[in-house]
């Protein structure tokens, strides 16, 4: 199964797609180990493109939430911040063909009897598995609701399961929305085997985060069951990543961990090789949120610096001082601009071609410190209120800031909100926000200085979904449009 209008889209190459990072032959593709890992690294390059992590999972996260504003230095953007309908995430077709390919290659490695290495075997198995969980998961975080915050008149389910390959058209069917448990049921299970297949392998990727591995299944099950209200779970899972091998870095090394080619606190990043795989000028995260083409220089311009962190974010980020100023070392990864494209405006410069090559940077998609952040939110839930300030104060004095103590607040809620600020500071920009506000069933509360008014998104606004795409909808009878498109 594939859904209908990307497959009648798609010819059989499409749907294989192993370039350019492998030049096996199509034909082999499903049937010899070298066809298998031209296969999975297929999927890897599906999530560099622009609809994925090359750009709209994290920047138009950003427009959507409320840390950014748009500053129409190209247009780009726009809509996206103003919340304009339609205006949203466009990675349904993407996704699906990056899962059938998933789906063929957990078809066809217990059968490739050629592949005798039983670690190379388990880690294929353990990467599709997890490859396949992100894909859904990302799928449901911006076309369906979150568990426990369902608006019930407006709900109209998760997304298609589909769990068996393509490679024809004439094994088109047309599934329907399946319920939200339905999905997370079925991620949770992807999570649980891909944990498993890893754990069987002495290879295990090692700490090369290009790749999924099982430090980096265990904290996105964490993140799952956090959406999904199963603190037991999100703890469970973000102490064992936590238990790993990637550790969070200090103060003095943070800065330099964004600079570097691949940032040590990365479980999995989303990798890109010079030249080919640059995204470019015009849609790169680099050209996005900055006009930099390296810290300090506002002498050249290079991007256009289309969103950049709003007042209301820098107020927050710049809050707590210490003797020498700003006592939060993550204010330092947000900088003046320049004035090639216009007005200048506080940048953010986490990427900044830190692969030696402009507009080309590796993208974390999981970093440790959420682990720290996920267990904490789901300590409280459980109103394990000491465990949860422990990890709060982990970030907090990793990141130049001092420790809190229970008596420093007011209240629980107040604890709740500072868990949930850090998780907006340490995350500003890499595209949680807006899913955290969601996830959480809460409105977004913004004030664009570039429109004459706010520009508040309540939660039970039917633009909190995106819309599927027209084409998917007009094939696909089954599938039910999200209300109020």
């Amino acid at each position: 199964m594939l859904t209908a209008a990307a497959l009648s889209l798609a010819s059989c190459s499409d749907l294989l797609e192993v370039q350019p990072r492998s030049n096996a032959d199509l034909t082999t593709a499903l049937n010899t180990a070298e066809g298998l890992d031209a296969t999975l690294n297929g999927i890897y390059d599906r999530l560099q493109s622009t609809a994925l992590y090359g750009r709209d999972f994290l920047a138009v996260a950003e427009a959507l939430g409320d840390n950014a504003q748009a500053t129409n230095k190209s247009g780009r953007l726009n809509n996206e911040n103003r919340n304009v309908a339609g205006a949203s995430f466009v990675n349904w077709a993407t996704s699906y063909f990056a899962i059938n390919q998933a789906n063929l290659l957990l078809e066809a490695t217990p059968k490739v009897t050629s592949l005798t290495d039983t670690n190379r075997r388990n880690s294929i198995l353990g990467q599709g598995h997890f490859l396949r969980a992100l894909l859904y998961h990302d799928l449901m975080r911006a076309y369906a609701y979150d568990p426990g915050v369902e608006i019930a008149q407006q709900n109209r389910g998760g997304v298609p399961i589909v769990l068996t390959g393509v490679n024809n058209q004439d094994q088109l069917q047309f599934p329907a929305r399946a319920p939200i448990a339905d999905v997370y049921k079925q991620i949770y299970s992807d999570l649980e085997k891909s944990v498993t297949f890893f754990s069987r392998t002495s290879a295990n990727n090692g700490n090369i985060p290009a790749y999924g591995n099982r430090a980096a299944a265990q904290l996105l099950f964490s993140r799952v069951a956090l959406y999904n209200k199963d603190y037991n779970t999100a703890v469970r899972y973000a102490t064992d990543a936590i238990g790993g091998t990637v550790r969070i870095v200090d103060a003095s090394g943070y800065i330099g961990g964004w600079r570097a080619p691949r940032n040590p606190e990365s479980l999995f990043e989303v990798q890109f090789a010079a030249p080919s795989e640059n995204i470019g000028v015009n849609t790169s995260l680099q050209t996005t949120y900055t006009t930099l083409v390296r810290p300090g220089d506002r002498g050249t311009t290079g991007g256009f610096g289309d969103l950049v962190p709003n007042n209301a974010f820098l107020s927050d980020i710049r809050s707590e001082s210490s003797a020498t100023g700003f006592a939060d070392v993550r204010a330092q990864l947000y900088e003046l601009g320049t004035t090639g494209r216009g007005t200048a405006f506080v940048e953010c410069t986490k990427f900044l071609g830190k692969n030696g090559v402009i507009n080309l940077d590796n993208v974390p998609v999981l970093r440790i410190p959420e682990a720290y952040l996920n267990r904490a939110e789901a300590y409280f839930m459980l109103g394990r209120m000491t465990d949860a300030l422990a990890d709060l104060n982990t970030i907090r004095t990793n990141r130049g800031l001092t420790a809190r103590t229970m008596a420093s607040f007011t209240n629980d809620a107040a604890l709740l909100a500072e868990i949930l600020r850090q998780r907006r500071l340490e995350y500003a920009f890499e595209g949680h926000r807006w899913f955290d506000l969601k996830r959480r069933g809460q409105d977004v509360i913004k004030t664009i200085p570039l429109s004459p008014t706010a520009n508040n998104l309540p939660y039970n606004d039917f633009r909190v979904l995106a819309n599927i795409p027209v084409n998917e909808v007009s094939t696909n009878k089954n599938i039910r449009q999200n209300f109020g498109y």
